[in-house]
């Protein structure tokens, strides 16, 4: 799962940061009127509005400000390098600036540069040692190098501010379970339930904690309330190969048609399909799902368990 639900920056633009919050340092309340055009989503018009012209006429936090929303809005746009751009120029001119610096972070891990990116949260946390955005892009990183204490540290400090959000606790939650923390996961992940109970992710989270646990019963269960909410093809999918697992081949017989309904030429269907078929002792049928599969122009990873399960059918048990 993971993954966050939403890219970083538009997080951040759910508590947008206002140029009148730092108290003390001078301001025109310019900007105000296009913080505004940036509260109703009106990105074309918030980047219309910020010509150089208008950003000379700036000060103080309000030039702070104009920064962050042209390259948040830039960003909204899709025009990401002129984003970045921006995000560059305001961090030269505001090294300090924990806004800036975490939106250049984001921009850069989003694009895989997280090397890069870590500088920069790390450079916002110098400043702001609690900041949101920063321990939540550091989340993100660790657990995508595997260091997953160091991310799931990161996590429960973002989680300070950002308790109202399920996607957080749900990446949390995978990180706890990563590192086989069962009883913190299922917290997590109940915390998640929560806040949205009608999402499906939660549920399919739940289902693979119990499978990793040895119950299946549970997981299977997990699955089967993850899809009355709306889980899609991949959930079928989940509960296919688990009831290959379970040793329930007629069912997961049935279950399969379900995903090839919605998906055809789903390698992970036909795969299943093919192995319930070899537990009902019907190997020519299976050898006629693995065909397609096992084409050798095929090389992703379907393919692969296609050709070895293929293989590993005996002669007489493929003639019946």
């Amino acid at each position: 799962m993971s993954r966050l639900a939403l890219p970083l920056a538009l997080l951040l633009l759910a508590a947008p940061a206002r140029a009148w919050r730092l108290w003390g340092e001078p301001s025109d309340k310019k900007i105000r009127p296009v913080q505004a055009l940036s509260d109703a989503r009106k990105p074309a018009e918030v980047v219309a509005a910020l010509t150089p012209e208008f950003m000379q006429t700036l000060r103080g936090t309000d030039l702070r400000q104009a920064y962050v929303l042209k390259g948040d809005n830039l960003d909204l746009l899709g025009r990401v390098d002129e984003a970045l751009g921006v995000y560059q120029l305001g961090v030269s001119l505001f090294p300090k600036n924990v806004d800036l610096l975490t939106r250049q972070g984001d921009l850069l891990h989003r694009t895989g540069l997280d090397e890069q990116a870590r500088v920069f949260y790390l450079r916002a946390l110098v400043y702001e040692p609690r900041h949101f955005g920063a321990h939540l892009g550091l989340a993100e990183i660790d657990r995508r190098l595997g260091f997953l204490d160091r991310s799931a540290s990161h996590y429960e400090t973002a989680l300070e501010t950002l308790d109202g959000r399920a996607d957080v606790w749900r990446s949390y939650a995978e990180t706890l379970l990563a590192q086989r923390d069962w009883t913190t996961g299922d917290l997590a992940i109940a915390r998640a339930i929560a806040l949205e109970p009608e999402n499906p992710e939660g549920l399919v989270l739940t289902a693979f904690t119990r499978r990793a646990q040895g119950d299946m019963a549970g997981a299977l269960a997990a699955l089967d309330e993850a899809l009355t909410r709306g889980g899609g093809v991949g959930v079928l999918r989940a509960k296919a190969l688990w009831l290959v697992e379970a040793g329930l081949p007629e069912q997961a017989l049935a279950q399969a048609a379900l995903v090839l309904k919605e998906s055809p030429d789903d390698g992970a269907a036909l795969w299943a399909r093919a192995r319930a078929l070899l537990a009902l002792g019907r190997g020519a049928e299976a050898q006629r799902e693995l065909a397609p599969l096992a084409a050798p122009a095929r090389a992703d990873l379907a393919a692969r368990a296609a050709r070895a399960l293929r293989d590993a059918i005996p002669p007489g048990t493929a003639s019946r």
